[in-house]
Parts: C-alpha cells; sequence; structure tokens
C-alpha cells in the first residue's frame, strides 16, 4: 500500500504550498525571505522561524510558523 503513496511528491508539494503563501503574506519575492528549522532540546522538536531581508538589508526575524499552520495549507 506504500507503494500508491507518493510521501515525496506530498511534502514537497506541502512545503512549496507554504512558501508560495508565505511570499504573498510577506508582499515579496522567493529571494527576499527563507524559513529556518531550528531543533529546541534534545528530542529534536522544533520551530519553524520565517526571516525577511529587505532592500538589501539582514535578515530580520518576521515570526514562527507552526508544523500546524504549514500542515493545514490556509
Amino acid at each position: 500500500m506504500s507503494g500508491l503513496i507518493n510521501t515525496e511528491k506530498i511534502t514537497h508539494d506541502t512545503i512549496q504550498s507554504t512558501l508560495e503563501d508565505v511570499a504573498e503574506e510577506l508582499g515579496c519575492s522567493f529571494k527576499d525571505f527563507f524559513i529556518m528549522i531550528k531543533p529546541v532540546d534534545g528530542d529534536f522538536n522544533m520551530k519553524f522561524h520565517i526571516y525577511k531581508a529587505e532592500n538589501g538589508s539582514a535578515p530580520k526575524h518576521v515570526r514562527e510558523i507552526t508544523l500546524k499552520e504549514i500542515l493545514s495549507n490556509e
């Protein structure tokens, strides 16, 4: 049954959709932001941080994004 589910494509499409949503939310292109995944404890639980650079400036932390938000595709 697992052969019928392409988890790589599902993961790719989910991340791609999230990046598009973030670019739209920030009103910028793909060149102007990035998302950092950072482990927060020894169990490797993680937080996702959005950074944006404007006019060639150093990236500035904009906000955190949750895994629930990423997976919900809202």
